[in-house]
């Protein structure tokens, strides 16, 4: 009597794992694009010498005068001037600070000047991303994936506002 019990607690497990497992056990999920809320910024018409150093600059969305903005000084060789993308993302160049995306900071592109020949750059603001919105969501794409894909990302640049969600592609000119 006590093999019956086992049998019937062996036969429900198989049936149970078999059923479970085809559901969700099976599929096999496409990874979240760890792209989807960045912009991208291609810098051109500016000389080599323009671009050996950039700065970035990033500001919590509500800031005053006195706030002091985070900044990351990307300093770059000959070859990689020619390479002139700089990604933003939720976590780079900047790490994250708890859940804030991309559109809790305002971002200001600096490059070095270096007028009448002075060796200490002086740095000009470029570009200044105001405003930027991003926003995603989570869709099934299957019986048991979902998939991260972004529904809007705007920004305000130079007064105006420009759609960046089919092509996150800011032109960064000198």
């Amino acid at each position: 009597m006590a093999h019956l019990h086992f049998l019937r607690f062996s036969a429900f497990a198989l049936l149970g794992s078999a059923l479970w497992g085809g559901c969700c056990a099976n599929d096999v999920c496409q990874a979240d694009d760890p792209l989807a809320d960045a912009i991208e910024l291609h810098l051109s018409r500016f000389s080599a010498a323009d671009l050996d150093t950039v700065i970035l600059l990033r500001y919590p969305k509500d800031y005053t005068s006195s706030t002091r903005p985070e900044n990351v000084t990307l300093a770059r060789s000959g070859l990689q001037v020619s390479d002139s993308i700089i990604v933003l993302n939720n976590s780079t160049p900047f790490s994250r600070v708890g859940n804030a995306n991309l559109g809790a900071y305002r971002y200001v592109v600096q490059y070095l000047t270096h007028p009448n020949g002075i060796n200490k750059g002086v740095p000009t603001e470029v570009l200044a991303l105001e405003d930027l919105h991003v926003q995603g969501e989570y869709v099934k794409t299957s019986g048991c994936c979902t998939s991260y894909r972004n529904i809007t990302k705007t920004a305000v640049v130079r007064g105006k506002t420009v759609d960046l969600r089919a092509n996150p592609i800011l032109r960064v000119t000198k």
